[in-house]
């Protein structure tokens, strides 16, 4: 909790000969920062030990302690204490997200083989009913901030605050501390509080610190940090004070207390199959905490980039809200809106194996693509995949992908439409659809199941046509060239062949799982047809993927013979057998000329 008012009392400062009780000192250090290790090694230089509060989702991450870095603080007789999954405060979660971050915290930490007794609020924020999940959750005890008498100005003074936390405290879920150390916290000031508990009432002092650094160093936070020097100064001073009664303990070790089993706190379910898993979909309702943004999404970046973001809750495609993220200075990275990394409050749960379909509508000035963030089954978030890009949009159009298969190691997704390049991005509507294991239905019968049949529509680098690749193999020399217009009824693709040894090249759809490569259905035949025009003869070649997800040749037609005008060509394909559900072909040209095609068409004609 925030230190209380500052009161008219002047602060003492000199201990006398008797001291009015014996004090002991707790150091804690919030958040596992890397330069802790500093602080840890003055500790055991002094015959020392503190209390490290772990966020358990950060262990091992760039500038964090790693999982063997807390191993070897225990061994060195240190105390590894919880702080939650992801460091979120407390009393703006559900009580099931709380729970969740708390329990899970503590239960990663022990999964270790680290004894977690004693937490810390993130954020030092907390209600009754967070002490509660506290307690709940396993821990013996709970770490605020402040509410203890201090010298600085804006410190609750003495006797409206005490010098010190009694032992036991009177409430062990909400011990009371000096103020956060800081930069421009004194050892005089620290010294003065120990004297002035051995004066009064005598008691405990539980010292929080974050970096343990110099200010103005690489990635030293310029005003919770602790320079070495300082603390090394207070360690030394502490040495000379046990004659007066002044010890120096862990938090657990002053509280005690047996080690409480694991608790599992409820989780989020997965959103059934066909329904939209997201929260606020919409983007129509305000975060509580954050009435600036939509709740339960937000924003990231990474790389050398300036991104400003704005929200509207209104102006969107169909009665929604409007993101808008404006990229400017990019020479690296990218920038998206994402749903909250959390554990199941705003972050939908998903299902091992099953593809999930995430679609979002969009206005675009560059391309843009989903990046999909996975989280694991003990709360870390990492990137997990992405989707080809889609062309820019001066009105909304919708982009719709399908996922990889969810791996066993994700538990739960964090969606967003991505923008990697100087323009502008407004985003509308999102949802994210479970559509079961293996690839989606098929197409009905009679219905073409091709994605972009007539070549109209751009991918995102505006130069091939969407869900469709160049495709060839062997010693030869092939070059395409696409147009939106030009074919027969819409676009047109060229492929120029000018010199051919061996293999051939085509157009084709995609090896995917289901974007653009279409299901099709076992013991059913197909009608492949395309309109062509070629200075040579060229064939239609097919290929299939397997129930496993391996792409493979299956087949080809006869030879169609040179023509120098908009011609069609179909071909009828053998029965679909039992180990295929996906297709995939292309008009072939296998020798120098020049072969032009457009209105594809891949139709199912029953049994």
């Amino acid at each position: 909790m925030a230190a209380c008012a500052a009161a008219v009392a002047t602060p003492l400062t000199a201990a006398p000969a008797s001291a009015a009780g014996p004090v002991v000192v707790s150091f804690t250090f919030d958040n596992q920062w890397s330069t802790q290790l500093t602080a840890a090694a003055s500790l055991k230089a002094h015959g020392m030990a503190g209390t490290f509060y772990v966020i358990a989702g950060w262990v091992g991450l760039p500038g964090f302690l790693s999982q063997a870095d807390l191993q070897q603080l225990v061994a060195n007789g240190n105390e590894i204490g919880g702080k939650t999954v992801d460091n979120p405060p407390l009393p703006t979660l559900s009580e099931a997200e709380a729970r969740r971050e708390v329990c899970t915290g503590r239960n990663d930490l022990l999964a270790l083989g680290l004894t977690d007794t004693d937490f810390a609020f993130p954020h030092a924020e907390f209600t009754a009913r967070d002490k509660g999940i506290v307690r709940d959750c396993g821990y013996n005890s709970a770490r605020s901030v402040g509410d203890l008498a201090g010298t600085a100005r804006d410190d609750c003074r003495y006797p409206d605050c005490p010098w010190a936390e009694s032992i036991p405290p009177a409430d062990p879920y909400e011990i009371r501390t000096p103020s956060d150390a800081e930069v421009t916290t004194t050892v005089s000031s620290m010294q003065t509080q120990v004297n002035n508990a051995r004066r009064t009432t005598g008691g405990w002092l539980v010292f929080s610190f974050h970096q343990i650094c110099n200010a103005g160093t690489a990635g030293c936070d310029p005003v919770y940090s602790f320079s070495p020097a300082k603390f090394n100064q207070f360690l030394d001073w502490l040495q000379t004070q046990a004659a007066n009664g002044v010890t120096v303990k862990t938090v657990s070790q002053v509280i005690g207390g047996t080690v409480k089993p694991a608790v599992v706190a409820p989780q989020a379910p997965a959103a059934a199959i066909g329904v939209n898993a997201l929260p606020n979909p919409m983007i129509t309702t305000a975060d509580p905490n954050a009435p600036t943004k939509p709740q339960c999404w937000i924003m990231k970046s990474y790389g050398t980039n300036t991104p400003t973001f704005s929200w509207t809750p209104t102006g969107g495609q169909g009665g929604g809200g409007v993101a808008t993220i404006s990229m400017a200075g990019l020479s690296s990275g990218d920038a998206k809106m994402v749903t909250n990394f959390d554990l199941g409050e705003c972050s939908p749960t998903v299902v091992t194996g099953h593809s999930y379909r995430f679609s979002a509508y969009y206005q675009s000035t560059v391309p843009v693509s989903f990046t999909i963030y996975g989280r694991t089954s003990t709360g870390v978030w990492s990137y997990w995949t992405n989707s080809p890009t889609f062309a820019p949009s001066g009105g909304w159009s919708q982009a719709t992908w399908i996922s990889p298969p969810v791996p066993s190691t994700v538990t739960a997704v964090s969606p967003g439409l991505t923008i990697g390049a100087n323009g502008v991005l407004k985003t509308s509507n999102y949802s994210a659809v479970d559509i079961g294991g293996g690839p989606p239905p098929a197409a009905a019968v009679g219905v073409n199941a091709l994605a972009n049949p007539l070549l109209q529509v751009a991918d995102g680098s505006g130069t091939n046509p969407q869900c469709w690749t160049a495709a060839g193999f062997g010693t030869n020399s092939a070059t395409f060239s696409w147009s939106p217009t030009g074919g027969q009824t819409g676009g047109q693709s060229t492929v120029v062949m000018s010199s051919w040894t061996s293999g051939d090249a085509k157009l084709i759809t995609p090896f995917d799982g289901g974007n653009c490569a279409p299901t099709v259905t076992a013991g059913h035949r197909y009608t492949l047809s395309v309109y062509y025009k070629s200075t040579v003869p060229v064939f239609l070649t097919l290929y299939s993927r397997s129930t496993t997800g391996t792409w493979g040749y299956w087949t080809q037609s006869a030879t169609f013979p040179a023509t120098s005008t908009w011609t069609l060509a179909t071909w009828t394909s053998p029965t679909v057998p039992a180990t295929i559900n996906g297709a995939s072909f292309g008009m072939t040209i296998a020798g120098v000329g020049t072969l032009s095609t457009s209105n594809y068409g891949l139709v199912d004609i029953g049994v």
